[in-house]
């Protein structure tokens, strides 16, 4: 028997590539659950544009993977019986369009339950027309058998993963990943992600510095190279727009920022890699629009000293890291 392909997303103000995302993946999924966290955007009338598309609510106020993810993979067991695969995409995770006709896919769909799927996910970078790729794929599904998932609060894997699970490569298929090609959107999430970090105490200050330091050289990371036309020809057929980027002056994960300053102080995040950023702009800006929960007065940079040294402990953090990974 043929497995029902169900895709679970996490949303929350993805109104700029939802279109795109719901439209590639309604041709190949038979459900698409999406949980929405509070979105102000256009993004759950979008959903319900699409009839495959299943609006749940993600009643969390906190950024918290774990239980968004347990949510999702519960509704997923509770609505579709097995055999179905469970693929965890968020928005701007795409199918490439030549992947239902890989013999990849096949090998998929045959997949014995309790198998983790893993995927090549090349960040599309600053362009669509270009892409840096990975040697290491991500697991991002599961050919469901019930299996427990055991997330964490932040940089969760999305599925279940049990220890002696097989794990099958579809080596030929590909999740088109358009993060990077706004980039000042991927600043704001990782500048959130420091604070976030910092709040739940998962990484220690030196970890933080280093994870989320200003200036990633993304293209280091693995190869830079001309996406292939075969990505997209087929949506682009199917009259899918796979090119256009939407940017916007601010983005959700700042204003995220500032309700932690509203509840922390501004201080407690001096030493963190978040101040490349005019936090007081965008806090008058974010008062100008009616955003709650920011600070009412005026957010004071970390004191120039502080500035000063900053850069210097990066430096030791980043050779201590060398010496390390030398030893190691």
């Amino acid at each position: 028997m043929i497995p029902k392909i169900v895709v679970v997303t996490p949303v929350k103000n993805e109104a700029w590539i939802l279109e795109r995302f719901l439209s590639v993946t309604s041709q190949f999924a038979d459900l698409i659950l999406i949980a929405d966290q509070g979105s102000t955007d256009e993004s759950v009338a979008l959903c319900q544009r699409f009839p495959k598309a299943t609006v749940i609510e993600n009643p969390s106020e906190k950024y918290d993977e774990a239980s968004r993810q347990q949510l999702l993979i519960n509704q997923a067991r509770d609505r579709v019986p097995e055999p179905k695969i469970i693929l965890a995409l968020d928005a701007d995770e795409i199918l490439a369009a030549n992947a239902l006709t890989t013999s990849s896919w096949q090998e998929m769909l045959r997949a014995k339950p309790g198998t983790v799927l893993c995927f090549e996910k090349p960040d599309l970078y600053l362009t669509t027309a270009q892409c840096i790729r990975y040697a290491r794929p991500w697991p991002l599904g599961y050919v469901d058998d019930g299996a427990a998932h055991h997330p964490s609060k932040v940089h969760s894997i999305r599925i279940p993963t049990p220890e002696t699970a097989p794990k099958l490569h579809v080596k030929e298929v590909q999740i088109l990943h358009y993060a990077l090609v706004r980039l000042e959107a991927q600043h704001s999430k990782r500048r959130m992600y420091c604070v976030l970090e910092h709040i739940l105490r998962t990484a220690p200050v030196w970890r933080r510095r280093l994870g989320y330091r200003y200036q990633m050289d993304w293209p280091s990371l693995g190869k830079l190279e001309a996406s292939p036309h075969e990505w997209f020809a087929h949506w682009e057929q199917l009259g899918i727009d796979m090119h256009t980027i939407q940017t916007e002056r601010y983005y959700w994960q700042d204003y995220e920022v500032l309700r932690h300053f509203f509840q922390y102080g501004v201080r407690r995040f001096w030493v963190d890699n978040i101040w490349d950023f005019d936090w007081e702009q965008c806090r008058r800006y974010a008062q100008a629009i009616g955003i709650s929960e920011i600070p009412p007065t005026k957010i004071s940079p970390p004191p120039r000293w502080l500035t000063a040294c900053l850069p210097l402990l990066d430096q030791a953090l980043l050779m201590l890291n060398a010496i390390r990974r030398r030893f190691k």
